[in-house]
């Protein structure tokens, strides 16, 4: 009798299912990969929501008042909203604010948020802001 050599039925179908169960766990990789890097795109947007929303308060010449201030705003094809709650501080020239971020569809689910401290604003005087302190120079450069 001559032997023939091959797989069994039984070996190739125990071979299929392994390699099933690899391609399962690999597309499982890919789908919460996807899922990560989505998450981090919009914290990322949020997240630069949020410091313009920082660099408006400070660079503002008013100095915000106590309490809630909210917006919205368009970026990178999302509508974002921001509330920043202000609150005092113990320094008197200075106030905390509180910055959230989130989709405009989904406002109770911060994607991001910054605290930032906001220094009151100098008076202007003809020329601008009044700077005073022990390294500010008298107008003839002494």
């Amino acid at each position: 009798m001559s032997r023939q050599s091959g797989f069994t039925l039984m070996e190739v179908l125990i071979a299929l299912a392994i390699l099933g169960i690899g391609m399962l766990a690999v597309i499982s990789t890919v789908g919460h990969s996807t899922g990560t890097a989505l998450e981090l795109k919009q914290r990322t947007f949020a997240h630069w929501v949020a410091m313009n929303e920082a660099a408006r308060l400070r660079t503002s010449l008013q100095w915000p008042d106590v309490g809630e201030q909210n917006g919205t705003v368009r970026l990178a094809n999302e509508t974002w909203r921001w509330t920043a709650d202000i609150s005092k501080t113990v320094a008197p020239n200075l106030r905390r604010a509180d910055i959230s971020v989130a989709l405009d569809n989904k406002p109770d689910a911060p994607v991001s948020t910054l605290i930032v401290f906001i220094g009151k604003p100098m008076p202007a005087g003809p020329s601008g802001p009044q700077f005073a302190g022990p390294h500010a120079q008298q107008a003839g450069g002494k």
